[in-house]
């Protein structure tokens, strides 16, 4: 079914007007996304340009420490040594000692720690007093040097919130085993992210702000470019703002949904850990960095994870770069503004559409009324002058097809009118031939001429086959052919025995093979047509001596079949066509089959041709 439309309708405006709006918002969607992604191309480029001047600094240091390291085995060694009871033990003084000896890019901070785990004597006087017991993690590793399990422990490098520096912290335990002297051997980072962090600042313009944290193995610490001495926290400050930094990144970076429960139903004292290995985790998952736009805010933000050269070292930088989208935001309202005039002028445009196309459509439907009506158009005033052209064209050519159908008309009622009484005047010299035929092969017994009557019959029959399918043509409008149970089986074998002598003088032979009581529904006269016209063109295009003709009952009702051994049909989809023959040398009328064709679509009889291996078999299969 082929859909139609009518110009005058309105929602054919509607219609081109949401298809030309649906295009234009998926390009404007197209161009929004392509200056996003180009936007976040240039900030991702300055986020590793920003992570590569950081990362230099942490890069050099780590250096440092791994070249010391001889060195301060070394330093805790004569420290160890320098012990002589802990009312001798001058921190201060032992510090400036070695801090002489030993002048390099670093320098030393020596400690004393009791059994409770609280530095009661240190060079660095934030630390004293404080106590290192409350992370479990540390209280395991103190015990493991008192108890003599471990002789020395070397740390990893640790961040020191106070002063910003790096340090790593060597431990060994006093030679009267009632205290831990501690070395810490101090690399100052400071100086040279500050500058970094002003530069960087000076150099891109929508850069917002940069936010520097430094992640040792357990914490999460913040780095303060505006006031650099900070007061020493207590571990579990330091565990709770590992924590409140570690959800804010998952803000930021739109993470946070997932692991939002996990963190109302823990003490918060108890993920910090937790939430920094998650953090951890996050940037592997996505190649160190991490990033999220936020229009609504007017930011982009980008988290950075920095890894020196040494991962044992397990210390690490996280840069939080907050980029401006001012100027995306502008570029975003124009395109969008580009498109909501588009848009209008698109509207504005369709209603003039619609006006014209109103218009037109009034005149085309004036002029399909005349066309329907067959009649002239009688005064034109159109607006557009192709529609008075196309007026005038059609009260022209309109006389003129009147004037063709007319004669048309005549010719081919002369023409059905001769084909009918040419059936007819046929039909009585065909019986006068047949009865004829039939009374001069009971009075003469002569074999010669016996023969010449066996010719004569076959071309009767042939004649006969040929007759009925013209009247049958003829009288197909005009006669009822009305179905009634048939005997089918006897109808087969009465037109075998009408085909015999035809066959007979083609010097071939039909051979039946007929269930017995078949019934069926259907008009006689369409059954032999059908069984005619294949048993015909068995005898006129087999190449064998044998014609197969059965009837058989089968699970879907019954199936005739007429099999011959003959050509290979080469089109055997066009065969049921008007007119077609594949052996165009031999001549015929070229209805036969078109009339089969006919009779199976009425009664809903499936058919189809197989030919393979010489033979040719058409089967006819009758539903029960």
């Amino acid at each position: 079914m082929k859909w139609k439309i009518r110009l005058q309708k309105d929602f054919l405006i509607l219609f081109l007007i949401a298809v030309v709006s649906v295009i234009l918002y998926l390009q404007y969607l197209y161009n929004k996304k392509n200056l996003i992604d180009r936007f976040k191309s240039e900030e991702y480029a300055k986020t590793i340009q920003i992570r590569d001047k950081f990362k230099s600094v942490l890069n050099e240091a780590e250096l440092i420490f791994k070249s010391k390291l001889d060195e301060n085995l070394k330093v805790l060694n004569s420290l160890y040594l320098s012990y002589t009871g802990i009312n001798n033990f001058n921190a201060d003084k032992i510090a400036k000692i070695i801090n002489k000896k030993y002048k390099d890019e670093g320098y030393y901070e020596v400690f004393v720690i009791d059994k409770n785990y609280k530095v009661i004597k240190a060079s660095y006087k934030p630390d004293l007093g404080f106590n290192l017991g409350g992370f479990p993690k540390y209280r395991k590793v103190f015990e493991a040097v008192f108890s003599g399990k471990k002789k020395i422990d070397v740390s990893y490098l640790i961040f020191d919130y106070s002063s910003f520096t790096l340090k790593r912290y060597f431990l060994i335990r006093s030679p009267d085993k009632k205290y831990l002297l501690q070395l810490a051997y101090v690399v100052d980072i400071y100086p040279k992210l500050r500058d970094i962090y002003y530069k960087l600042l000076n150099r891109y313009r929508d850069l917002n702000d940069i936010k520097l944290y430094f992640m040792d193995k357990y914490l999460i610490y913040p780095v303060s470019f505006k006031h650099r001495f900070q007061p020493k926290k207590p571990l579990e400050e330091a565990m709770d703002e590992t924590a409140e930094i570690s959800i804010t990144l998952l803000k930021d970076v739109g993470e946070y949904d997932k692991y939002a429960k996990m963190i109302e139903n823990r003490r918060k004292c108890m993920i910090f850990e937790h939430l920094s290995t998650v953090v951890l985790q996050l940037f592997y998952s996505h190649n160190n960095i991490l990033s999220r736009l936020n229009l609504n805010e007017h930011k982009y933000i980008t988290y950075t994870l920095i890894e020196g050269f040494f991962k044992k070292f397990s210390n690490r930088l996280i840069i939080k770069n907050d980029f401006s989208t001012y100027i995306l935001e502008k570029d975003i309202e124009t395109i969008r503004n580009r498109f909501l005039i588009v848009l209008f002028s698109l509207i504005v445009l369709a209603f003039f559409m619609k006006f014209v196309i109103y218009y037109m459509s009034s005149k085309i439907k004036e002029l399909v009324i005349h066309m329907k009506e067959n009649k002239p158009v009688e005064k034109t005033n159109f607006f557009i002058k192709e529609f008075d052209d196309l007026a005038e064209a059609y009260n022209e050519y309109r006389q003129r097809l009147n004037e063709e159908i007319e004669k048309n008309r005549n010719l081919l009622m002369e023409n059905r009118r001769f084909i009918v009484d040419t059936v007819h005047q046929l039909k009585t010299p065909l019986s006068i031939i047949t009865l004829n035929s039939d009374f001069l092969k009971m009075q003469i017994k002569d074999k010669n001429i016996e023969e010449t009557l066996n010719e004569i019959e076959a071309a009767i029959a042939m004649l006969t086959n040929s007759y009925e399918d013209l009247s049958y043509l003829a009288a197909e409008k005009t006669v009822e052919y009305k179905p009634v149970e048939l005997n089918l089986s006897d109808i087969v074998k009465q037109r075998v025995e009408f085909f015999t002598s035809l066959a007979k003088a083609r010097n071939k032979t039909i051979i039946t093979d007929v269930d017995e009581g078949i019934v069926y529904k259907i008009n006689k006269v369409e059954f032999e047509r059908l069984v005619d016209n294949n048993i015909s063109n068995a005898i006129d295009y087999s190449k064998g001596e044998e014609i197969k003709v059965s009837l058989k009952k089968s699970d879907k009702g019954f199936v005739l079949r007429v099999e011959s051994y003959g050509d290979k049909i080469l089109n055997p989809e066009k065969l049921f066509e008007k007119n077609y023959r594949e052996h165009t040398h031999k001549r015929g009328l070229g209805i036969g089959l078109n009339i089969v064709k006919k009779i199976c679509d009425k009664y809903g009889i499936e058919y189809k041709i197989i030919s393979k291996e010489g033979k040719n078999i058409f089967e006819y299969v009758f539903k029960s």
